[in-house]
């Protein structure tokens, strides 16, 4: 017995050595692509690049400690870029590790008040088009590093930039184009060549090596660096030196605006994140739980001089096909990419503009959802409208306006779904069902009398659905026994109600006898005191279900 348990206890540890072994080294991977990554999108957020590094560690870090899946992987992201780069444009990055802190108190609100439930209810459609949006404004903001034109005056509206950008095209310099055009195919041939090393770490490899041997050599002319606009760099996992607070500065409405859409869209894509995970892992994550642990991520994030942060799906799926079994890989990959730049950031500042400007294009392009966006053009066209729509508007004006304006009209048209009340009818003949009928093809069908007709409310009793219930009766005529089943119906409200008693009144004017089956408890209470209600109680024309209804009426 003992030599049995001994090896048992041999091969848990060996087990346990193991995951070990994986998990470090996929955190060291992890750890690797971060740093570019994170450089580059807290660029495009208008943050400094020691931000974006400072965001990788800390929010990484807390967001594997306290966080509820074993594979999200929180950090600077594309999503969350496109909405801070207006803000920062107008009232500098010095302020974006406040709106880290302030969205993160919104989430930790979220978590208490467990308002996620409700945030995750915002419609795909919205959240692609608000995505395909980002993904323009993220490549439109890269024109300067792409063309290699001295940096335009830049204004809050990314179009004026862009348009500043396009005029002074006669300016642009080919050879940075090139080097940009070069890179942008190397990453996307690399991506589908040699999937298994991240191309984020060899074309950051490649620019640096590049960028100082022309420096060093001066063969061309001089090409764009990051040391270029950002002579002042640090190497640094906290920063406070930037940090900027007034008590004035929390009464202005922007602020909060943009921290709480900030804080929306981080919950939305954690939570994306975190259910796609959970279909390549087959696990499952602790929702609540990381909703808390993006709270602390991003509370910690600013505190550190860092900027808002969102899990990142690239890097969570990354994280898991680098071999990573549970939270101990996020945890390695926010150390180790601290402790590489501790060391190695010097080298980052040859790292070329149009090198950063590929790296970003890529990260743009792989936000689209390909697969959805098509399934939308051929099945769902007014999902589609919705995400153009959402697009344009996160594109042109604003990405907060176009979040709140998608939602607005996925709302109207979900609205107008419900308000056809759809149902099935069904008609019996000599104790057999003969027909059953969808409610909205009632007018196109010669109806019959039958011997018993079921009408089939399903869902909900309200002022939204019912007057279409309210039209369809009026196409049932001449039956003998008309059962109202309310058996799938589960909610009403007091309109609702009124239009049912309304709609047995125009039955019984044309049909013989009318019976209600099926009330569950809520509407019941909504019910009980209702005259129609009452004369149905006292005729015996209330059944429990339906099979009684149709035991005693056929």
């Amino acid at each position: 017995m003992n030599l049995i348990y001994t090896k048992k206890e041999e091969n848990n540890m060996n087990f346990f050595s193991f995951s070990i072994k994986k998990n470090i080294l996929s955190g060291l991977t992890l750890g690797l692509v971060s740093i570019p990554l994170s450089l580059a999108l807290a660029i495009s957020s208008g943050a400094t690049p020691s931000q974006g590094i400072i965001t990788a560690v800390w929010a990484g870090c807390l967001g594997a400690l306290f966080g509820g899946s074993s594979f999200n992987i929180i950090g600077p992201t594309g999503a969350l870029s496109g909405i801070l780069i207006s803000y920062s444009l107008i009232h500098g990055y010095q302020y974006l590790p406040i709106i880290a802190i302030l969205s993160g108190l919104i989430i930790l609100i979220c978590y208490f008040l467990k308002l996620d439930r409700y945030i995750i209810f915002i419609p795909r459609s919205v959240i692609n088009g608000f995505t395909i949006g980002i993904a323009f404004i993220i490549i439109l903001s890269q024109l300067d590093n792409a063309l290699g034109l001295s940096s335009t005056t830049k204004s809050a509206n990314l179009l004026q930039n862009s348009l500043a950008s396009l005029k002074a095209f006669p300016l642009f310099r080919w050879d940075v184009f090139l080097i940009f055009f070069v890179c942008l195919c190397f990453i996307v041939i690399w991506n589908k060549t040699t999937p298994r090393i991240p191309s984020a770490i060899s074309i950051t490899v490649i620019g640096i090596i590049f960028g100082i041997f022309i420096n060093k050599y001066h063969i061309i002319n001089h090409i764009p660096i990051l040391a270029d606009n950002y002579p002042q760099i640090k190497t640094t996992i906290f920063d406070f030196s930037h940090f900027s607070f007034s008590w004035k500065f929390l009464l202005q409405i922007d602020i909060w605006l943009i921290s709480f859409t900030t804080a929306i869209i981080a919950i939305l894509e954690t939570l994306l994140s975190g259910q796609i995970a959970d279909k390549i892992t087959h696990t499952k994550f602790n929702r609540s739980r990381e909703v808390l642990g993006l709270a602390i991520a991003n509370i910690g994030s600013g505190l550190m001089g860092g900027i808002p942060a969102t899990a990142a799906l690239a890097r969570t799926t990354l994280n898991i096909k680098s071999g990573a079994t549970n939270k101990l890989s996020g945890i390695i990959s926010s150390i180790s990419a601290g402790v590489f730049c501790l060391f190695f950031f010097p080298l980052l500042k040859f790292l070329p503009l149009s090198v950063i400007a590929a790296i970003l294009v890529v990260v743009a392009i792989s936000m689209v959802e390909k697969k959805h966006f098509i399934r939308l053009i051929e099945n769902e066209r007014k999902s589609l409208f919705i995400s153009i729509t959402v697009a344009i508007i996160t594109i042109f004006e604003d990405p907060i306006i176009g979040i709140i304006s998608g939602s607005f009209l996925a709302l109207l048209i979900f609205v107008n779904r419900i308000s056809h009340g759809q149902s099935e009818i069904n008609f019996y003949n000599n104790k057999k069902l003969t027909q059953s009928i969808l409610k909205n093809d009632l007018s196109t069908y010669k109806l019959s009398p039958a011997d018993v007709v079921v009408y089939n409310i399903s869902g909900t009793l309200t002022y939204i659905n019912m007057p279409a219930h309210l039209n369809a009766v009026t196409h049932i005529r001449n039956n003998k026994h008309i059962i109202i089943s309310l058996q799938h119906s589960f909610y009403a409200d007091s309109d609702g109600i009124d239009y049912l008693a309304e709609i047995i009144d125009i039955l019984k004017e044309t049909n013989k006898e009318i019976v209600i089956a099926g009330i569950n408890k809520e509407i019941k209470k909504l019910i009980v005191k209702e005259d129609f209600y009452k004369n149905k109680m006292i005729n015996g024309k209330i059944y429990a279900d339906i099979s009684q209804a149709l035991d005693d009426v056929l």
